[in-house]
């Protein structure tokens, strides 16, 4: 795959990114704020691994590891609507030969929470980057901001991820800030 082959794609995974769809519609975004002190420290350990897991995903292109780490997250995919979408982003984003990444979970906006009865749900307004180099030896990134919600529940004292949804580029438009 040559340079600008790399380059559309990127744009693409970009523009992917932002369209890739959103979260239930039973959960409004108004009812999310910003966690108390003690549900950020309880919750963030757990949005770290997924980011975690996440990432090596993408550099290996290994989702195994991934799903045994979620493995209900492997399940109950639907790409319209944005639900548990990892293996089509790790596959793309792999697919672009990346060498690191950065991601930024509230590059955008703090992280903030809806609780309900079954858990947590923490939406996330980051940045996501990928570093390759090209046959030149040229850097460049791939990647660019994105909203997730991670439903998550207590399982003892650690939080599990079960689902994710993410924020469709019409949905996001709608969005009311």
């Amino acid at each position: 795959m040559n340079f600008h082959q790399k380059r559309i794609i990127s744009i693409f995974l970009s523009i992917s990114l932002l369209s890739a769809c959103l979260p239930i519609k039973t959960i409004e975004f108004s009812e999310f704020k910003e966690p108390e002190p003690e549900i950020y420290v309880s919750i963030m350990p757990a949005v770290l691994e997924y980011f975690f897991f996440r990432k090596q995903a993408v550099l290996s292109g290994d989702l195994n590891t991934f799903y045994q780490r979620y493995p209900e997250l492997e399940f109950g995919t639907d790409i319209e609507k944005g639900i548990n979408t990892e293996s089509r982003f790790i596959s793309n984003m792999h697919g672009l030969d990346p060498i690191d990444g950065n991601i930024h979970p509230a590059y955008y906006e703090k992280i903030k929470v809806h609780q309900s009865e079954t858990g947590v749900q923490v939406l996330i307004h980051g940045m996501e980057l990928y570093l390759q180099k090209n046959a030149q030896g040229e850097f460049s990134e791939s990647g660019g901001e994105f909203e997730l919600v991670l439903f998550m529940r207590q399982e003892g004292d650690l939080w599990q991820v079960y689902q994710t949804d993410e924020v469709t580029l019409q949905e996001w438009k709608g969005l009311e800030r």
